[in-house]
């Protein structure tokens, strides 16, 4: 990104590569876009868009002042800001987790708390052992490209979910079965699926690879929203 570049709107800051982090943006589920400045980050955003309770989130969305014990004054931009279905709203703040006794960082927090708790709003903090990460994070990543709406297909997911109510299925045999019965195309019913499974309509154990060396993992095992896990 370029130095003298605008921060996208709304955002009270452009984020910064320090040469060791990762540095980007992306188009969030309304179109929104919004700064990531480390890998961690990205992380949470990938959680942020396929939660369902998610409706809009927003990157460095403000500034916080506080006072510290010696009477000088800060200021500290929480990372993300959240709004939820049922009109709550969320600051979100990734960190390392051997940070957090760090008396500095903790004034951060207590100010943006203390923020939130006269707004009626609630703080998060976020950090690697709360974030996905292993496998969890290989799939959010890999099912990423897949959220968009023109990957639904009625007459797809009527199939699977067809196949799916009756018993669990792996991959690889539910796509090849589907494309045998009905003559639809392998990558239509294939992106089909990984629609409904970004979009928590045909469930994965998330902890299991769905994909491994770039193949459908025989071990990932899927299931329809509502059956027996």
């Amino acid at each position: 990104m370029g130095l003298k570049r605008k921060p996208p709107a709304g955002n009270s800051r452009r984020v910064r590569s320090t040469g060791r982090n990762l540095c980007g943006v992306i188009t969030n589920k309304v179109g929104r876009t919004v700064q990531f400045e480390s890998f961690a980050e990205r992380s949470l955003l990938l959680w942020l868009d396929r939660s369902a309770d998610v409706v809009d989130y927003l990157s460095q969305p403000e500034q916080i002042a506080y006072i510290d014990s010696s009477g000088k004054r800060h200021s500290y931009t929480p990372d993300y800001q959240v709004w939820h279905t049922d009109r709550r709203v969320s600051l979100h703040e990734v960190t390392l987790q051997q940070r957090l006794d760090q008396p500095q960082i903790q004034r951060r927090h207590a100010a943006a708390t203390a923020a939130c708790i006269e707004r009626g709003w609630t703080y998060h903090i976020h950090t690697e052992s709360t974030l996905p990460q292993g496998s969890e994070l290989a799939n959010l990543l890999a099912l990423w490209a897949y959220r968009a709406t023109r990957y639904h297909d009625p007459h797809v997911t009527d199939a699977l979910c067809t196949r799916l109510a009756d018993e669990k299925q792996t991959l690889y045999p539910l796509v090849m079965d589907i494309h045998r019965q009905s003559g639809l195309a392998i990558s239509q019913i294939a992106c089909c699926l990984y629609h409904l499974l970004w979009h928590d309509v045909v469930q994965m154990n998330w902890h299991v690879l769905l994909f491994q060396d770039g193949v459908p993992n025989p071990e990932a095992v899927l299931w329809l929203k509502g059956g027996e896990a």
